[in-house]
């Protein structure tokens, strides 16, 4: 059974139809003889009885008177036959009337009874008829079977020759076609599968274009060699994936069973702890490169947070993980060469499918230059906040020098300008009539001069306040800001032909007193650059954008060119001259000043005798209240 089993498929075939053949061919002979044995009897009865016919038309006479020498003629004339051996006719009385022999010695089986029929002998080589004659007597024949069982070999033989040869037939034409459908196939899906187990090589495939069973099973096997080689495609895709992260990330990555031993060591964890793989893969627990002292330390306090007793070792790193809790903690490892080095890890259960745990994974990453930074900020904090005290006091005394200065400016400044313009204005009340036309210019332009410089002396103490006066911070209504302001100036322009379209704006959070002064400015210009107008047009509106809502003055005056915008709101810029429109240049830097101290920023669109608009935009009132 073994030496079966060790056979190829197309021997095991040959072998099975061989053995099918064999069988087929001893059941089919068996059939046969079994046949011939059967009918022996029947093919006797066919040659004897025609023979006992005839003997018994010419015997019935013999015996009816006795007549033993006609009664020796008759069976005289069955030596016509050699198969006849034997023949003899009896009396009732079983006296014998008249005996044939053909010398073979054949002895007469002895039947008392009488009884009519053929009888075989046992060792089938004769067969005697007892035929009934009249008056009780009885003619027996006997047949010597050499001849029916010569023809029966005979007949046997070439039954045996052709079934021989329709068995070898069919063999050989089954083999061929099993050789075709099966065999072939099966030892290509062998070898194909031997190939693939071997060289790991899922690209092979079967031929298989037949559409029966042994062709469907090639082509499943193909389908799933196909399957394979994509999925393993997929794999080493992603095992290269992985290999390169773990090579390359910058966080020592360590990996263990169950138990604690180190399974994986990645190349950041060789050049973190200067160990390499080889020596701690295997033989090594994370407990080699930690300091027991703070693993007690860890256990202590671990034990205490989750209520249970840790026992200080490699149970420190997972305890919580096997809760399914987050496990990160600053610790401290123990290089090779004993040098101590601060790393942050973060430790999780590696669990299959049913939820069990298989091992863990450790993340390491190299607190050194973190902790050097942050010794770092913390001396650079502690000299900016010296820095800071020391700008504080300069700032303070530049202040008081400033407030000084402002004083000076608003009294001492003020005090020659106003004793010049008083004295100017005498002249020209008191000696009108000694001046001529000139002198009198002159005495204007002096006059003219003193007003502008005392206007420039307010406007340099208001930008200097705006950005020293303490804000106090509320909602307002801009709206009606907008509203009060252009009134305001209006009053104080009556000949002004301006008309101002406020639109509904929302409301904005700021110092009530600046948000003013920043409206009058924005609106002042607008009355002033749009005056040359037939129909001065101011429009006031806002719309929201983003986290902030922007707020807008537009005109219909002189406008400017867009490439001297960056010059607009600095301090003591213009764009035009004084004998075009009057002015110090300041109160736009006013604006800008007051709206960055409100968080906002400042920007303008224009173009050449167009008009221009000025936007500031504002947080709006929610990112406030945030």
């Amino acid at each position: 059974m073994n030496m079966f089993r060790q056979l190829t498929l197309r021997r095991k075939l040959v072998f099975a139809l061989a053995a099918a053949a064999a069988l087929a061919f001893i059941v089919a002979g068996t059939a046969f003889m079994l046949f011939e044995r059967l009918t022996l009897e029947q093919r006797a009865r066919q040659v004897m009885e025609p023979y006992a016919q005839l003997v018994s038309v010419g015997a019935d006479a013999a015996v009816a008177f006795a007549d033993s020498g006609r009664a020796q003629e008759i069976l005289d004339t069955l030596r016509a036959n050699p198969q006849i051996v034997e023949a003899q006719i009896h009396f009732a009385n079983e006296r014998v009337l008249a005996r044939y022999s053909n010398g073979s010695n054949a002895e007469l089986p002895h039947h008392p009874d009488g009884l009519e029929g053929v009888y075989l002998h046992p060792d089938h080589n004769t067969a005697e008829l007892v035929h009934s004659l009249q008056d009780g007597a009885h003619l027996y024949l006997v047949m010597n079977l050499n001849e029916l069982n010569r023809q029966t070999r005979s007949a046997l033989l070439v039954f045996a020759a052709g079934m021989l040869v329709l068995l070898a037939t069919s063999i050989l034409g089954l083999l061929a076609v099993l050789q075709r459908a099966i065999v072939r196939p099966i030892s290509s899906l062998a070898e194909t599968v031997d190939q693939v187990r071997t060289h790991a090589d899922y690209s092979r495939r079967v031929p298989a274009s037949d559409t029966d069973e042994v062709g469907r099973l090639g082509q499943d096997f193909n389908a799933m060699l196909e399957s394979i080689h994509e999925r393993e495609a997929d794999l080493r895709r992603l095992t290269l994936f992985q290999q390169t992260i773990l090579d390359n990330v910058a966080y020592g990555i360590i990996t263990t069973d169950s138990a604690g031993t180190v399974t994986s060591f990645n190349p950041a964890a060789e050049r973190l702890l200067w160990y390499s793989a080889k020596e701690v893969v295997g033989k090594q627990t994370p407990l080699c490169w930690h300091d027991p002292q703070e693993i007690e330390r860890h256990a202590q306090r671990l034990s205490q947070v989750l209520g249970m007793h840790i026992t200080p070792g490699f149970e420190v790193f997972v305890a919580r993980t096997k809760l399914k809790m987050p496990e990160e903690n600053e610790w401290t490892y123990i290089r090779k060469d004993g040098v101590r080095v601060p790393v942050f890890l973060s430790v999780t259960a590696l669990r299959g499918e049913t939820g069990q745990i298989s091992g863990f994974i450790g993340l390491a990453y190299d607190l050194t230059e973190r902790k050097r930074a942050e010794e770092e900020i913390r001396r650079l904090n502690q000299e900016l906040e010296q820095r800071v005290t020391e700008r504080t006091a300069q700032l303070e005394s530049a202040n008081k020098e400033l407030e000084a200065f402002s004083y000076s400016v608003s009294h001492d400044l003020r005090t020659p300008l106003r004793a010049i313009d008083g004295f100017s204005k005498i002249l020209l009340d008191g000696y009108i009539d000694k001046l001529d036309d000139e002198g009198r210019r002159l005495l204007n332009v002096v006059r003219d001069n003193t007003g502008r410089m005392g206007q420039l002396i307010d406007d340099m103490l208001q930008f200097s306040r705006t950005g020293r006066v303490e804000f106090t911070f509320s909602e307002i209504d801009m709206e009606s800001m907008a509203r009060d302001a252009f009134a305001d100036l209006q009053s104080s322009n009556p000949g002004s032909k301006a008309q101002c379209e406020i639109e509904h704006i929302p409301p904005a959070r700021g110092d009530r007193a600046m948000m003013r002064q920043v409206f009058v400015n924005l609106l002042s210009n607008a009355i002033k650059f749009s005056r040359n107008k037939e129909t001065p047009a101011i429009r006031v509106g806002a719309f929201a954008e983003g986290d902030e809502t922007v707020y807008y003055v537009k005109d219909n005056g002189v406008g400017l060119n867009m490439k001297y915008a960056d010059k607009l709101f600095g301090v003591f810029q213009r764009l035009h001259s004084m004998n075009e429109f009057e002015g110090t240049g300041i109160g736009l830097a006013i604006v800008k000043r007051i709206v960055t101290r409100l968080g906002g920023r400042v920007w303008v669109e224009s173009e050449l005798n167009e008009g221009a608009t000025i936007y500031f935009a504002l947080p709006s009132m929610e990112v406030n209240h945030e």
